[in-house]
């Protein structure tokens, strides 16, 4: 327990104490960056506490663990500031590509679908209630810009379809 106690690793036990909680605030405030911070000052810590090294050497070290480990991040984890990537974006987008039956009638345009427990409104050439519709776009937030699905080919005269 002398060990600890010795006023020489001082330094070194803050740098540990400091990156544990760097590496707590990090689950306060997610965002992968404090986490970086904090392994650097535990590493700095754990190095200081087995070879001691004057104050200096430790600020050093750890501005170039901050760099490393920050660029290895990136490069593994991705950068925070990236697009948001490929559709779907949001409920909205989700529905491109998808078919569905007019619940209202497309009259001047504007009409509406259901989609699950939610009735979305669309707009598009007039088709009556009932017609199947596909979802080819988002336009103005939540409005869906619709096309009338192509009808199913019918069987061939005379087969069995059993």
């Amino acid at each position: 327990m002398d060990v600890l106690a010795d006023p020489s690793r001082f330094a070194a036990l803050a740098w540990l104490v400091i990156g544990l909680a760097l590496c707590a605030v990090e689950t306060l405030a997610p965002g992968v960056f404090f986490i970086w911070f904090g392994a650097a000052a535990a590493i700095v810590g754990a190095i200081d506490y087995l070879w001691p090294m004057a104050f200096e050497a430790q600020l050093v070290l750890f501005a170039a663990l901050v760099a490393v480990l920050v660029l290895i991040g990136r490069r593994v984890y991705g950068s925070p500031a990236r697009d948001p990537g490929p559709l779907p974006q949001d409920r909205a987008h989700a529905l491109i590509g998808e078919d569905f039956f007019l619940e209202e009638p497309i009259v001047r345009g504007y009409g509406r679908i259901r989609v699950g427990d939610s009735s979305w409104r669309v707009a598009g050439q007039d088709c009556p209630a009932g017609a199947k519709v596909r979802v080819v776009a988002v336009a103005e937030g939540a409005l869906l810009r619709v096309e009338r699905a192509a009808a199913p080919p019918a069987p061939p005269q005379g087969s069995d379809q059993r």
